[in-house]
Formats: structure tokens, C-alpha cells, sequence
């Protein structure tokens, strides 16, 4: 199975998004990169060949142009997953924090293939291997979670 990382941003995300993206889609080359037939490893099952997780990150105001998108093809063994992060939220994170959001938005993704699988998807595997490479625990993400929810007392967000 091969993973396609992308995203859909306004331009005040860019630079956070980018930095995020070069960190992360480095360490996971070994779901990531071209070329060389990861569509045929068959090492998280047979079920997906081709996912691409491609991150929104936009205003609010623009969400009625951009929609959060759970599409799978079963014939075609690929799913196309794209899911918001919150962008208030992102351009005033620290990098560190933002990588932590994309990260946290490459696993949502992977868990709606995880709810949407009729077949042989190893989804946790997946999400261990990807949390072992980026050295990033389930611990780290729960407490970016914790901070949204202080980021959104102070911010009046829900």
C-alpha cells in the first residue's frame, strides 16, 4: 500500500503545513514514496493499494468550497480521505504543535479507513507503525488534545 500526503490550505497555513509535511512524509517513506511498487506490499493487507490523506486546512468561512471528503473505491483498492484541521488554531500553534495537529490528522484518516474496512485493512499496525517512525506516542496526541481544549476556552472555540 502506498500513502499520498498532501494538502488544500490557505496561504497563512503554508508554511506551517510545509514544514510539517517535510518532516513527516520523510520519516515515512517507507508508506510514502514513488516508483518503487509499495502499491503491491501487502504488509497492512490487500484491501487498499493507493490512500491519499489530503489535510484542509482553511478559515472557516471558505469550508463551504472545501468539504471534508471519506471517499473509498473498492474496484479500484484506493481511498481518497480528506479531513479538516482546525486553522485558527494551526497558524497560531508552534511548529512543534502543528506537526503534532498533521500527524493527528494522518490518524483520523486512517481510522475512518479502519470504521469503512470490509476486508483484510491492518489499521492499527499501520497507525503503530507511523507513530513508531515519527516517534510520536498516542500520549503526545492526547495532550495536543488537551491543549485544544484550553486553546479553546481562550479562544471561545468548541
Amino acid at each position: 500500500m502506498r500513502i499520498f500526503l498532501s494538502a488544500e490550505h490557505e496561504h497563512q497555513a503554508l508554511l506551517g503545513y510545509h514544514n510539517a509535511w517535510k518532516v513527516v512524509e520523510k520519516k515515512l517513506q517507507f508508506l510514502c514514496k514513488k516508483n518503487i511498487g509499495l502499491e503491491h506490499d501487502i504488509t497492512y493487507g490487500t484491501e487498499f493499494e493507493y490512500v491519499g490523506i489530503i489535510t484542509i486546512i482553511i478559515p472557516e468561512e471558505m469550508k463551504e468550497y472545501w468539504k471534508e471528503r471519506k471517499y473509498i473505491s473498492r474496484k479500484n483498492k484506493s481511498a481518497d480521505i480528506r479531513l479538516y484541521i482546525d486553522y485558527e488554531r494551526f497558524i497560531k500553534e508552534t511548529p512543534k504543535n502543528q506537526r503534532l495537529m498533521y500527524i493527528e490528522n494522518i490518524i483520523k484518516s486512517i481510522e475512518v479507513l479502519k470504521e469503512r474496512s470490509k476486508g483484510d485493512f491492518k489499521g492499527d499496525k499501520l497507525i503503530q507503525d507511523i507513530l513508531e517512525a515519527l516517534n510520536v506516542t498516542r500520549k503526545d496526541l492526547e495532550n495536543l488534545n488537551k491543549k485544544k481544549t484550553f486553546f479553546s476556552k481562550i479562544f471561545g472555540k468548541k
